[in-house]
C-alpha cells in the first residue's frame, strides 16, 4: 500500500480552487497585519509601563492666544478653603491646567458652576444656571 496520493488502482481527484492565489496572498497579508499589531502593542505597553505618561488633555479656548505650548502647570499655593455657597453641593467636577470648574446643586433646586483659579485657588466667581422662562 506503498504509494502516494494520485497513484494506483483508483487515484484520488483533488478539487480546482480557482483563487488559490488571492488566498495565499491574503493570508500572508492578515498574518503580517497581526505581528505588526502585536508589536505596536507591546511598544506602546513598555512605554506606559515605563514611566511615560500621556500629556494631559487641556481645553483651550479662543481667548488663549499663546496655545499649549506656553501653558506652565500651576504653581503651589498651600492649603485653601474654598467657601461654598450655603447648603450647595459638589455634582460634578472638571478641570485643565489653570482651572478648576465645580458643578453645584444649590439649596433647592438651583444649579451653578463655580470656576477656581488653580494658580491661587481662589474663586473667579459663580455663574448660575437658570431654566429658560419659555419651555414649558
Amino acid at each position: 500500500m506503498a504509494g502516494t496520493i494520485g497513484q494506483g488502482e483508483t487515484p484520488e481527484k483533488r478539487p480546482v480552487v480557482p483563487y488559490l492565489g488571492a488566498v495565499k496572498v491574503a493570508a500572508v497579508v492578515m498574518a503580517v497585519m497581526i505581528v505588526v499589531g502585536v508589536a505596536v502593542l507591546g511598544v506602546t505597553l513598555a512605554k506606559r509601563l515605563g514611566g511615560a505618561a500621556p500629556a494631559p488633555a487641556v481645553a483651550v479656548g479662543p481667548s488663549d492666544a499663546v496655545g499649549l505650548a506656553g501653558v506652565a502647570p500651576p504653581s503651589a499655593f498651600g492649603e485653601v478653603s474654598l467657601r461654598l455657597p450655603p447648603r450647595a453641593r459638589v455634582m460634578d467636577m472638571a478641570m485643565d491646567q489653570r482651572r478648576l470648574v465645580l458643578h453645584l446643586q444649590l439649596a433647592g433646586r438651583d444649579k451653578a458652576l463655580m470656576v477656581v483659579d488653580l494658580e491661587n485657588g481662589r474663586s473667579l466667581g459663580l455663574i448660575r444656571l437658570e431654566p429658560d422662562p419659555l419651555e414649558p
